[in-house]
């Protein structure tokens, strides 16, 4: 299934039957509560290289759409992030503190945790998961994704390394407590 299927899928999937009867009285809830995408940009010091060391982040962004929308849930976000781990630009592991700022003046908190994962299709993404702990959604669980370059930046052959990166980035709420 390529990209386009996915996301349509994903969509469906977020949007969920319109009754409990539209696929019969045995149908399954569906899982993700509301899918978001946007554009994340992030900082890091020190920069990324081919060494795994240790590194903190900082980062900022919008979620500019939000799957299903409307009362109560919001359309879309601003996004305020830190991070830190072990790193490099092709891997390690790092814990990340996220505060989403939703357009009708609602927040959520996430404490998530992940790496740079390589899936089966090819091209490389760096993927969280985790809990928010606190405001809209509080107890649910979260996935987030950023999509990175399917090769590593010649900055990260430096010392120095690379120092920013910007990127898709897609945040999946998921199973309500």
């Amino acid at each position: 299934m390529g990209l386009a299927g996915l996301s349509a899928v994903t969509t469906l999937m977020a949007a969920g039957p319109a009754s409990s009867t539209e696929f019969g009285t045995h149908a399954l809830p569906v899982p993700v509560v509301q899918t978001c995408t946007g554009i994340l940009n992030e900082t890091f010091t020190p920069g990324l290289n081919s060494t795994l060391r240790q590194v903190t982040a900082e980062g900022s962004g919008e979620l500019t759409s939000c799957l299903p929308f409307g009362d109560p849930l919001p359309a879309s976000g601003r996004v305020t992030s830190t991070m830190s781990g072990v790193m490099s630009c092709t891997g390690g592991t790092r814990t990340r503190s996220t505060t989403i700022t939703w357009d009708d003046g609602g927040s959520s908190t996430l404490e998530e945790s992940g790496g740079v994962e390589i899936p089966a299709g090819g091209g490389r993404t760096a993927v969280f998961r985790g809990k928010i702990l606190s405001g809209r959604f509080a107890g649910a669980t979260t996935v987030t994704t950023r999509t990175l370059s399917p090769l590593p930046s010649p900055q990260c052959e430096t010392e120095e390394g690379r120092t920013e990166i910007s990127g898709p980035l897609t945040v999946e709420i998921t199973h309500l407590p």
